[in-house]
């Protein structure tokens, strides 16, 4: 047992090393503004998708060191959990409820910067369908909308501005800016931009429409939230309860759980036991889920 302190510590150590590197903005050679060029984790597919939803989820770290301190906590979870059960069905479970609660944290910010840029869709479009109206063009609404936008839609528009600055294509910034962002609001709004701009037809007029059309469908996506907020708080309280349970068992009296789920038919309960609470987990999730 007094091993195992060291050895979380160290692998905490030796992993979130791995990615220290990446955790400050990336500079070359010491000098500032000086772009350093991405590691095999960023250049990566999967890096790709993961930087995109660590920069929506507004993490001050990269691909790279997300990775390293994700595996320093699998294996500070997967140990600890050996060191108090005595049993490796426990130390899988403690690695994969560390791979859960990452995978959880990185869905909720990213969750919570997309609902924020939905919210503020409505107001976007009825600013591009008033600057339309007025006879600017749709880059030039585009342009006046990053101005006025809120945070986080003007970081969005400011990148589609600086792409068309640079020659882009308004459909492929448009068409892009739909994939960066997996809003559905987003993509109903792009696509209703680029079938009115191939068919013609009253563009400000669609977009003021469409405003009236999302803001109705943001209201009834609060209002579902709001009347099943205490059965979804109900059901996680309840998902909680048999891990709080075990906690405060371990904590009144050491080794318990190892006595009885680390030895004989402990660590095939303990598996089932698993099985069955992800599955409950999954359906909690499903149940709750809110698609306005």
């Amino acid at each position: 047992m007094s091993a195992a302190p060291l050895l979380l510590a160290g692998a905490s150590l030796v992993l979130l090393a791995l990615g220290a590197k990446r955790m400050v903005p990336p500079t070359a050679g010491g000098h500032r503004g000086t772009a350093r060029p991405p590691g095999r984790v960023a250049r990566s597919r999967a890096g790709r998708r993961l930087a995109a939803r660590l920069e929506r989820a507004g993490a001050p770290v990269g691909p790279a060191a997300a990775t390293a301190a994700a595996a320093a906590g699998v294996a500070v979870a997967g140990l600890g959990a050996f060191a108090v059960m005595r049993t490796p069905v426990a130390a899988v479970a403690g690695a994969g409820a560390a791979i859960g609660a990452a995978a959880a944290y990185l869905r909720s910010a990213d969750g919570r910067h997309l609902d924020r840029l939905e919210a503020q869709l409505p107001g976007v479009a009825q600013g591009l369908s008033a600057s339309l109206g007025a006879g600017l063009s749709l880059r030039q609404a585009l342009a006046r909308a990053a101005r006025d936008a809120p945070e986080p839609a003007r970081a969005e528009l400011r990148r589609c501005v600086a792409e068309l600055e640079l020659g882009g294509r308004l459909d492929d910034v448009l068409e892009s800016l739909a994939a960066r962002v997996p809003a559905r609001e987003l993509r109903i709004m792009t696509t209703a931009i680029l079938v009115q701009r191939r068919t013609g037809g009253n563009l400000a007029l669609a977009l003021g429409r469409l405003s009236d059309r999302l803001e109705e469908r943001a209201q009834l996506a609060r209002e579902l939230r709001g009347a099943t907020a205490q059965a979804r708080m109900t059901a996680w309280l309840v998902a909680a309860l048999p891990l709080a349970g075990g906690a405060l068992t371990e904590m009144v009296a050491p080794g318990t759980l190892a006595r009885d789920l680390g030895q004989g038919p402990g660590p095939y309960l303990l598996g089932a036991a698993l099985v069955l609470y992800g599955a409950g987990v999954v359906l909690i999730r499903r149940v709750g889920r809110v698609d306005a």
